[in-house]
C-alpha cells in the first residue's frame, strides 16, 4: 500500500455526462497519487466508453455489477483499493482542483485523525443537499448526521479493514439513505477521531424533491437511528431521534411545503419501525 495515495469508490448508475465532468475534475487535481474505482451498475456500454477514453489519462479500476445497489456496489470498491485514504465520491459530484491535496495535508498533520469531512454546496450556487454547520468541528454521536455526507468523507484504510456497508442502506435498497452514516457511526464506535471542515467544498447539485423522494430519504434517517441503537449501542440517541420527530411535527405546522414534510416525517418513523437487527 502506497503512503497517500488514494482510492476513490464510485459507483454509478444512469449517468455519463456527470462522470466525464468529475474525471476532469480529477484530471485537474494538484495531488496526483489517486485511483479511481469505478463500480458500473448499468446495463449498456456509456460508462465503460468513459473508461476506455480516460484509462490512460488517469488511474482507473472498472468492474462491472449487475445488481443494484449503492451499498452493494461501495463494497466492490472497497474489496480493490491499494491506498491508504479511501472516499467515495458519487458520480455527479465535482472536487476543487486542490482537495485532495488539503486531505493529505490534513492527515499528515493529524496523526491522531483517522477521519475527514467537508462541506458541500452547488457549483452553480450557495444552495446545499445538507444542512451543514457552518464552523469546523470534532464529529461525534450528536453532529454525524450534518456534517457527513457519502462523498465529502475522507477515511484512512487502516480503519475500516473490518467495514462493510449495510447492504440494506441507501439507494436502491430498503432504506434509501445513511449509508454514510453508518460508516461514521462504525468509525466512532472503534473510537476513530474525526474532524469536520466547514470551508472546504465538494460540490454536488441541489435537486428539487417530491414527496416520494422525501419519504424514501428519510425511511434511510429512520433506520440510522434505530441502528445506531440497536448495533452500536448509543442508546443516548432514542431522545435524539425523539426531539427531531417532534422538531419534523413542528416543521409541517410552520412551513408551507408541507406535503414534503408529512412525507418525510412518516418516513422517518416508518425507517425506525421496520429497520430490524441482522
Amino acid at each position: 500500500m502506497q503512503l497517500n495515495k488514494f482510492s476513490l469508490i464510485m459507483a454509478t448508475l444512469g449517468r455519463s455526462d456527470e462522470i466525464i465532468v468529475l474525471l476532469d475534475s480529477l484530471l485537474a487535481q494538484t495531488y496526483k497519487n489517486f485511483e479511481l474505482i469505478i463500480v458500473d451498475q448499468n446495463e449498456d456500454d456509456r460508462v465503460k466508453k468513459i473508461y476506455e477514453e480516460y484509462k490512460e489519462k488517469i488511474d482507473l479500476k472498472y468492474f462491472h455489477n449487475t445488481v443494484k445497489g449503492l451499498s452493494v456496489n461501495r463494497n466492490i470498491g472497497l474489496s480493490h483499493i491499494s491506498g491508504d485514504i479511501v472516499a467515495f465520491p458519487d458520480d455527479d459530484c465535482v472536487y476543487e482542483a486542490d482537495t485532495l491535496e488539503k486531505v493529505v495535508s490534513f492527515f499528515s498533520s493529524n496523526a491522531g485523525y483517522s477521519f475527514y469531512t467537508c462541506n458541500t454546496k452547488d457549483i452553480h450556487g450557495s444552495g446545499s443537499i445538507l444542512k451543514t454547520k457552518s464552523t469546523d468541528a470534532d464529529i461525534s454521536i450528536f453532529n454525524f448526521m450534518n456534517i457527513g455526507i457519502s462523498f465529502t468523507i475522507f477515511v484512512r484504510s487502516s480503519s475500516i479493514r473490518s467495514f462493510t456497508f449495510d447492504t440494506r442502506l441507501g439507494l436502491g435498497t430498503s432504506f434509501s439513505s445513511g449509508e454514510e452514516s453508518d460508516l461514521l457511526l462504525f468509525l466512532l464506535k472503534q473510537k476513530n477521531k474525526g474532524w469536520y471542515h466547514a470551508n472546504n467544498y465538494i460540490y454536488h447539485p441541489v435537486k428539487s424533491e417530491i414527496p416520494e423522494k422525501a419519504f424514501q430519504y428519510g425511511t434511510g434517517f429512520g433506520a440510522i437511528y434505530k441502528k445506531s441503537i440497536i448495533s452500536y449501542g448509543f442508546i443516548i440517541l432514542l431522545p435524539v431521534f425523539a426531539l427531531r420527530l417532534l422538531k419534523g411535527v413542528m416543521n409541517i405546522i410552520i412551513h408551507k411545503d408541507r406535503n414534503l414534510r408529512y412525507a418525510s416525517l412518516v418516513g422517518r418513523l416508518t425507517g425506525f419501525l421496520q429497520y430490524k437487527k441482522q
